[in-house]
């Protein structure tokens, strides 16, 4: 009797291994629960150190069965059904239910109509941009669409431009209302219809004794006031500051005289004025003439398809960096999308509902989920480490488990981890969400241990000084990766 379980790991070899296995896995339960009962006394005493209580850890870990079946996963937890805020750790709600529903492969799309009278290569009318919430259209895809669309003949385009985002029926949202720093590129709110997410680079840089600013990419109809003075000393005498009003950043403060150059990044105007500026640019950009004005509206039945971009980016890219690079704008979009793509327009109440029936559906109480926008932004998203773990082990046995677990950050090696691990055994060894917000630290994921057994888990910190939990943490998710004792389930281990 041959066969592999759904992490495709270990074979099973044969029957009397399997009877073996089964007539030891209370002791081997009982020993694990000793064990990470230990390693988890040893992490509340580190956190107790730097001043953070029992009652604000959570904490739940699986160590998954690799082969045999009914083996039940061993699991170990401390205050693991209390509610907690995960932070970013949420997102994994998000990806795996839309890689769940949409598949790895799945691309979203971008259509173009027009209505109105071309003359040879002008066009006078209405041109329409149609967002079917793509969370990562960038500008480089736009420089792409302007050149398909300059190919059907057309150069100077006259009349109004407008942009269809009622794929979604959510207002703007407020992007200060978060922390009061609505230039923050991870404050920008979703969009259908987002572009480039609604963010540029800002470049303040010495170029021939003078202060330089620029934009990437850059913005038709915005611009840039210079009141950048010079300080004596290096970069560390920058102090750049700025202030956004009706399609002018005005740029102030210090910047040291031995400094090259600082670059930020910034979320500017409003969904629709971004994408309009960004596509009259690249329109502009490539030698077409662009007399448009931005005006509000949909796009009627009647209307003619001029252009359907496919993005090049699969599910499976886009959720790699909802996950590893933890991007909030892109994941709030992608909660919308679970519904829109359901029934449009997608709202946050339609989705919130849909997570709530999937998680019922896992074994979770709909009643125990609440989750609020699908990004870590929010004060209001509670989960318990148990939440969090059972869909870290649903993904487990899911046919699409390598893009899952790909999808998270390489422990100590890329996105939010990349400056964690330092020395430590498990870097490059777990696949990893993390969580970061004022007051909240908190980590999800998969370790593969030295014995090749995998472990899932999701620890939570709720403390006015949780980001004094950082490194304890670390040492915890290291500890479960020097698992020393000996692995049942070796056969066939490689």
């Amino acid at each position: 009797m041959k066969g592999k379980n759904k992490l495709g790991l270990i074979p099973i070899s044969t029957i009397l291994f399997f009877v073996a296995v089964c007539l030891g896995t209370r002791v081997f339960a009982s020993d694990q629960d000793s064990i990470l009962e230990s390693k988890t006394q040893r992490l509340l005493k580190e956190l107790r150190r730097v001043g953070i209580p029992n009652s604000s850890v959570g904490i739940s870990v699986i160590i998954i069965p690799s082969t045999i079946y009914p083996f039940e996963p061993v699991r170990y937890g401390f205050n693991s059904k209390k509610k907690f805020n995960p932070a970013s750790t949420v997102k994994l709600f998000t990806s795996f239910y839309a890689l769940t529903v949409l598949g790895s492969s799945y691309k979203f799309k971008t259509d173009f109509f027009k209505m109105g009278k071309r003359d040879l290569d002008s066009f006078n009318g209405n041109f329409y941009l149609k967002g079917h919430g793509d969370p990562k259209l960038v500008y480089e895809d736009l420089q792409e669409i302007v050149q398909a669309v300059r190919a059907k003949g057309y150069r100077k385009l006259q009349g109004n431009f407008i942009i269809d985002d009622s794929y979604f029926s959510e207002p703007a949202i407020n992007d200060a209302s978060f922390d009061g720093k609505k230039n923050k590129p991870y404050n920008v709110g979703p969009n259908a219809a987002l572009v480039n997410f609604k963010a540029v680079e800002l470049t303040v840089a010495k170029v021939k004794r003078k202060i330089n600013i620029s934009l990437k990419p850059q913005l038709a109809d915005f611009t840039v006031v210079n009141k950048i003075r010079w300080v004596r000393g290096s970069c560390r005498k920058n102090k750049i500051l700025y202030n956004e009003s009706k399609g002018q950043l005005k740029v102030y403060g210090r910047f040291g005289i031995r400094c090259k150059r600082q670059r930020l990044y910034l979320g500017l105007s409003t969904h629709k004025r971004f994408a309009f500026g960004l596509f009259k640019q690249a329109w502009i950009d490539s030698g077409g003439q662009f007399n448009q004005v931005l005006v509000d509206g949909v796009v009627p039945k009647e209307a003619e398809l001029v252009y359907s971009w496919v993005s090049p980016r699969s599910l499976g890219l886009l959720i790699k960096d909802i996950n590893t690079l933890s991007n909030n704008t892109m994941a709030r979009t992608m909660f919308l999308n679970l519904s829109a793509i359901k029934e449009s327009p997608g709202t946050l109440e339609k989705s919130r509902r849909l997570l709530s029936s999937w998680s019922h559906d896992l074994g979770i109480g709909p009643e125990d989920v609440s989750i609020d926008n699908g990004s870590g932004l929010s004060r209001v998203t509670k989960l318990t480490p148990t939440h969090i773990n059972t869909l870290l082990l649903e993904a487990a046995a899911s046919k699409e488990f390598q893009v899952w677990k790909n999808s998270l950050a390489l422990a100590g090696k890329e996105g939010t981890t990349v400056n964690r691990f330092r020395g430590m055994g498990v870097s490059g060894n777990a696949w990893l969400k993390t969580g970061s917000l004022n007051d909240v630290q908190a980590y999800a994921g998969y370790v593969l241990t030295e014995q090749k057994r995998w472990i899932s888990f999701a620890i939570l910190v709720n403390h006015r000084v949780a980001e004094r939990a950082k490194l304890p943490l670390d040492k915890f998710v290291d500890s479960l990766y020097r698992d020393s004792e000996a692995q049942p389930l070796v056969e066939g281990s490689k």
